[in-house]
């Protein structure tokens, strides 16, 4: 965990969390009463929405919004009954739709004949169908690119953030789920180039999983998307796609065409105040004071719970908001130790140009950004090349909270050329 303040005098060398032992098998967590799933599809209506109150649902089954197939499903990892389906807006006023469940029944798994026809013979559209809210939420999204074709799959052993070890966890402990995930891959997808992607220390595990290795420098942001992207640029034709897989969402989709039946538990690793981590696997949907009671942790006034890990995740507002198909670290900080943010303006140090791995001005950034020109920001500043991972909030000596300002930005561009599009 990052216990030291958010200004640096000389840039920082942040290295990812490394797992020499076998750690302890992950604390099972189980919701007390209620879960919360996310749906990543608006609700603007009410009219035709198949899902209501008091429905019942059995574990595994999954369930659809509307009956368009063009809005994506999920999966109930509990059985129980729906006590409300509203309107939520997640970041960035994402429209998404949230489905609470009240726990009852005895849990057994929904006999889904639909997807145990479809398990060994899946396609590219069964598994954008079946497997997008499986923990680690499998992506296939980019396959629907004819122009740019997929070449190459990384499965990525390493961590989005600092402090987790979630994916180092499930390479460490499951490599034959991990290259049973590679195989299904292959299969479903016809493509023959997939890299695991890990750090030095696990090539001998990494060994068996039937990919080629990428190893990756533990240096902070190394291990990311946007970093292993460029990194395997050199090697990729023109004009192609790399698609990214985590290694839990590998051994789902693996355990799923193997059994016939969808994992629901999401693999977390929980930081706690002190420091000190534990791994939990609960339900998608669990709440997170489900969890922080499970782990005997405290929530005061004034803390901050965080979601995504301390240099790229979001603060919640609330403890009942849930854990998702994507949540991989859940900190918990001390008010004591949260930095300061200020409104202090740029004072043009640089500290945040040297220390950014993809080369952008920051500095000019910030400025475009403070005078809300987002537009000159994406034109002059190279918005968009920002990988947001962090790094120039963490040395700003103004304290200027530069990752979310760069968010905002991208979110107001990205409104604005919708606008024209609806427009034109």
């Amino acid at each position: 965990m990052i216990k030291r303040s958010f200004i640096g005098i000389t840039a920082p060398r942040l290295t990812y969390e490394v797992i020499e032992e076998a750690p302890a098998e992950p604390m099972t967590v189980r919701p007390a009463k209620r879960i919360t799933l996310l749906m990543d599809a608006p609700m603007e209506k009410t009219s035709g929405v198949l899902l209501k109150s008091g429905d019942a649902v059995q574990q595994g089954q999954r369930l659809q919004l509307f009956e368009n197939n063009a809005f994506p499903c999920t999966i109930s990892p509990v059985a129980g009954k729906i006590t409300s389906v509203e309107p939520f807006l997640g970041m960035m006023e994402r429209p998404m739709t949230a489905v609470a469940i009240d726990l009852e029944g005895s849990g057994d798994q929904d006999k889904d004949t639909a997807f145990k026809e479809v398990s060994k013979t899946a396609g590219l559209a069964e598994a954008g169908t079946f497997f997008r809210d499986l923990p680690g939420r499998p992506d296939f999204s980019v396959f629907n690119q004819p122009d740019r074709p997929v070449k190459t799959i990384a499965v990525m052993g390493t961590e989005q953030d600092l402090v987790a070890v979630t994916q180092q966890y499930v390479i460490g402990t499951n490599i034959a789920g991990v290259k049973s995930g590679i195989d299904a891959l292959r299969k479903i997808t016809g493509v023959q180039n997939i890299q695991l992607v890990i750090y030095p220390h696990m090539v001998q595990v990494a060994n068996s999983s039937g990919a080629g290795i990428k190893t990756v420098d533990l240096q902070y942001p190394a291990g990311s998307r946007d970093m292993v992207r460029m990194a395997l640029a050199a090697k990729q034709e023109k004009g192609t796609e790399v698609a990214f897989f985590t290694a839990e969402a590998a051994v789902a989709m693996g355990a799923a065409l193997q059994t016939g039946e969808l994992p629901v538990d999401k693999l977390v690793t929980v930081v706690k105040k002190d420091g000190t981590r534990q791994l939990v696997k609960a339900p998608v949907g669990t709440h997170i004071s489900d969890i922080l009671e499970a782990v005997r942790q405290s929530v005061e006034s004034g803390d901050r719970v965080v979601l995504g890990g301390p240099m790229t995740g979001h603060a919640v507002f609330s403890l009942d908001q849930p854990i998702t198909p994507e949540t991989d670290t859940l900190v918990v900080q001390n008010h004591s130790d949260i930095p300061e943010f200020a409104d202090t303006p740029c004072t043009n140090c640089g500290s945040c140009v040297r220390v950014c791995p993809v080369n952008i001005p920051v500095n000019e950034l910030v400025r475009y950004m403070d005078a809300g020109e987002y537009e000159q920001a994406a034109e002059n500043a190279s918005l968009f090349a920002c990988i947001e991972c962090g790094l120039c909030a963490y040395v700003c000596e103004s304290r200027i909270p530069i990752l979310q300002f760069i968010a905002l930005a991208k979110h107001a561009v990205q409104r604005l050329k919708a606008a024209e599009e609806e427009n034109a």
